[in-house]
């Protein structure tokens, strides 16, 4: 049997690692995906990566044959050439780049957010593309909520727009905008679009933008980049719903914790991925959060599908109610796909039948982790992660399409020594 391809990736922004996760779990017949290294600042975030790379690496080394170096540093103040140089690799080697810079700057669930974190966060953009610049991948992939398209440019953005540009001759709208504009200038061709999640098996409702570019010398000008026909070739049957992917795990209560290893899951189709590599009745993080009395009066008032409308009410304690977001103290409903996914017990996110908040685990199902993913550190911390986080599966559809694209244009500019 003929070895697969492997496309070498390096991940900016890495947080707990569901981009990456999903490109190494991608399942193409003819390619696969070898991140290289992982960079954040977030201690937690890395430990969360680590572990379970190092899980996947013990139980498939088919699938990830070797551990990325793992970095946690600023991005700004790491030096590419030397990283590079460690790696073995020289400027322009590298297949893939992908990441997504913190998206609470951009997202319009953050509305209490202070402006000038905000700005400091959507910075942050700007950093990817200043690293793109020096590490010169072939392909890079950027990941992010669609405010990108309404969210205006900061003040460094507008910095950079004022120095001579072969490209850019207008001021760019927003930070979409500016992100095209400058991968342009840095000698990419780019295609962009948004995706919904639930449309590549994700039970959950969360919309995304994402930015796809690739090196111009690689390409013909009359190549076709657009990912979208690689998206459409894959098409989910049905959408997977609330049902599918949490019925089946055991009843817990208020506070609760189920600890076993008798755990007996469904056969649907989607379990079976988030059971995969696991050949045991093993289940964690099946724990829920010890709501207050009159929390849990409040979950009982709400129906699937309603929010805190429901019990506008009984919202004494919020000062400003008609302010609130409407993903507070929303009820799942069982027979479709979530809505958004945020910080699943800040916004007391309620089971569709119990009177009771989300497990970690019901979370983690419904952002399509696996079972085996152990998010580390602190309970909050382990929430805010998974918050955070690209739906694996998503991003293995992302995977996918790059895969497919790469063999269709790319594959015949470099002899892979790596297979």
């Amino acid at each position: 049997m003929k070895s697969k391809l492997t496309l070498q990736l390096g991940e900016l922004f890495v947080g707990a690692g569901g981009l990456s996760l999903g490109l190494i779990l991608a399942d193409h017949p003819r390619a696969q995906f070898q991140p290289l290294f992982a960079i954040d600042n977030d201690k937690e975030s890395l430990l969360s990566y680590q572990h379970n790379l190092e899980w996947l690496l013990k139980n498939t080394q088919k699938i990830l044959p070797k551990m990325p170096v793992v970095i946690n540093a600023d991005i700004k103040k790491v030096n590419t050439l030397d990283l590079l140089g460690e790696l073995q690799l020289q400027v322009n080697d590298l297949d893939l780049l992908v990441g997504g810079s913190p998206c609470q700057g951009f997202s319009s669930s953050n509305r209490g957010a202070e402006a000038r974190k905000k700005s400091q966060q959507n910075s942050l953009a700007k950093i990817f593309l200043d690293k793109m610049g020096e590490i010169r991948p072939k392909m890079f992939l950027i990941e992010n909520v669609q405010g990108v398209g309404w969210t205006k440019i900061t003040s460094s953005m507008q910095l950079v727009m004022q120095k001579d540009s072969p490209v850019a001759t207008k001021k760019p709208k927003n930070v979409r905008e500016f992100l095209i504009q400058q991968s342009t200038s840095l000698g990419y061709t780019v295609w962009h679009g948004i995706i919904n999640a639930k449309d590549f098996g994700v039970p959950q409702d969360r919309v995304r933008f994402i930015l796809f570019g690739v090196r111009n010398d690689l390409i013909n000008e009359s190549t076709d980049i657009s990912l979208e026909s690689y998206l459409e070739k894959r098409p989910i049957a049905t959408q997977t719903t609330v049902h599918d992917a949490i019925s089946d795990l055991p009843r817990i209560g208020n506070g609760e914790t189920w600890n076993g290893n008798d755990y007996h899951p469904s056969d649907n189709e989607y379990i079976k991925k988030m059971r995969r590599f696991m050949l045991n009745g093993d289940l964690s993080d099946h724990f829920t959060t010890n709501h207050s009395q009159y929390v849990l009066d409040r979950f009982k008032c709400i129906p699937q599908g309603g929010n805190w409308k429901s019990i506008k009410d009984k919202m004494e304690n919020y000062s400003d109610i008609d302010n609130t977001h409407s993903n507070i103290y929303r009820r799942l409903v069982y027979k479709t796909p979530a809505h958004t996914i945020s910080h699943y017990r800040k916004s007391m996110t309620i089971h569709p039948r119990q009177n009771r908040g989300l497990s970690m685990r019901e979370a983690c199902r419904l952002q399509s982790f696996p079972d085996w993913f152990r998010f580390q550190g602190k309970k909050d911390s382990q929430q805010q992660q998974l918050a955070n986080a690209v739906p694996p599966l998503m991003a293995s559809a992302i995977g996918l399409a790059i895969a497919d694209f790469w063999l269709d244009h790319l594959s015949e500019i470099k002899k892979y020594s790596h297979e």
